[in-house]
This record gives C-alpha cells, sequence and structure tokens, in this order.
C-alpha cells in the first residue's frame, strides 16, 4: 500500500534519494527509474515533478551548493570579522564542511571532474553575495582596497574554488596562500 504524502516532502525524498543514487552509481549509470525504485515510488511520479534526469540531477546539486555553502554565508555576512579574524574562522568552517560533505564520493570521484565543477559553479552562485558585501564593508572601513568589488568578488571566488580543491595541499597551505592573496589588497 502507497503512502499519500504531502507533494513537496514527496518531491524533497526524491531529490535526496537521486543524490544519494547518483553518488552511487555515476550520473550516466543512473536512470529515473533507478531513482524511483530506490525511492519506493513509480517512475511517473518522478516525471511529474521533473521532466528528466538532467533536472532533476540540476534540482539535486542546486539544493547541495545551497546546503554547502550556508556555513560560508553565514561566516561572510559577519561583516564586523578582520581579514585576520575570517580567517581563522574560515579554517574551521573548511575543516567542518570536509567532514560533512555527504556526496564527496560522488563528487570527487576520479571521472566526475564536470560535475564537481558544477557543484563549484553553483557553490560561487550562492557565497558571492555575502562575500562582496563582505568585501565591500572592508573597503568601507578602509581595511580592503580594490577598483571593482563586484568584478574582485567573481575573480576572488573562482581562484579560491580552485585552490580548495587542489588536493596536493593540505588545508593549512590552502588557508595561508588564500590568505596571502587578500593581504595584497589590505591596506
Amino acid at each position: 500500500m502507497r503512502v499519500s504524502k504531502d507533494p513537496e516532502i514527496r518531491k524533497q525524498e526524491i531529490i535526496d534519494v537521486a543524490m544519494q543514487v547518483f553518488a552511487e552509481k555515476g550520473y550516466e549509470s543512473t536512470t529515473m527509474k533507478d531513482i524511483a525504485k530506490a525511492a519506493d515510488v513509480v517512475p511517473g511520479l518522478c516525471y511529474h515533478y521533473f521532466k528528466n534526469k538532467h533536472q532533476l540531477y540540476e534540482t539535486a546539486v542546486t539544493q547541495y551548493a545551497k546546503e554547502c555553502s550556508e556555513p560560508f554565508i553565514k561566516l561572510f555576512n559577519q561583516t564586523n570579522l578582520s581579514l585576520e579574524e575570517i580567517s581563522i574562522k574560515l579554517k574551521k568552517v573548511m575543516k567542518e564542511e570536509d567532514l560533512n560533505y555527504k556526496y564527496k564520493k560522488f563528487f570527487d570521484k576520479c571521472g566526475n571532474e564536470i560535475f564537481h565543477k558544477q557543484l563549484e559553479f553553483y557553490m560561487g552562485k550562492e557565497m558571492e553575495t555575502s562575500m562582496k558585501k563582505y568585501i565591500q564593508c572592508m573597503m568601507d572601513r578602509g581595511e580592503f582596497q580594490v577598483d571593482n568589488v563586484d568584478l574582485f568578488t567573481k575573480f576572488f571566488i573562482g581562484g579560491q574554488m580552485a585552490v580548495i580543491n587542489c588536493y596536493e595541499e593540505d588545508l593549512d597551505n590552502k588557508i595561508a596562500f588564500l590568505r596571502t592573496m587578500l593581504s595584497a589588497f589590505s591596506k
């Protein structure tokens, strides 16, 4: 007997299960039928909420990027923090995030680099506003100097994602490097 659930709850369950199936089987090997079976629903219900596997995947990754970005957004929303203070807190947040990275097996799997880049892209979009606000507040306090906050924010987000995902370096070295880069713009 099927249990009738609120449509938004059911949709969220499908999204959650889809990410688990993508992580286990990979994107290419996963079908909507696989997701439906794992969610214990009929395939038609998956198609009711998502027109295809790509739309379901994009919805799931966007949602996961929001989840992964949330601690960073909270940090950058603390616009009163100095560069030194934010560097210390950023290191802690990054260590915690690495431990809580529930789909690491999928996004960091060899051959899934394009999916990892998609996650980076969506996370960058999520963090951009709060990071730009933080940089602007530093400029207003006279602690930072760039000609264009918007372009600098976009440049820094892209660059820091590349540094953070450099697996050859340990986290302490990555944070120190990013801090050095930001310090070049500090007054």
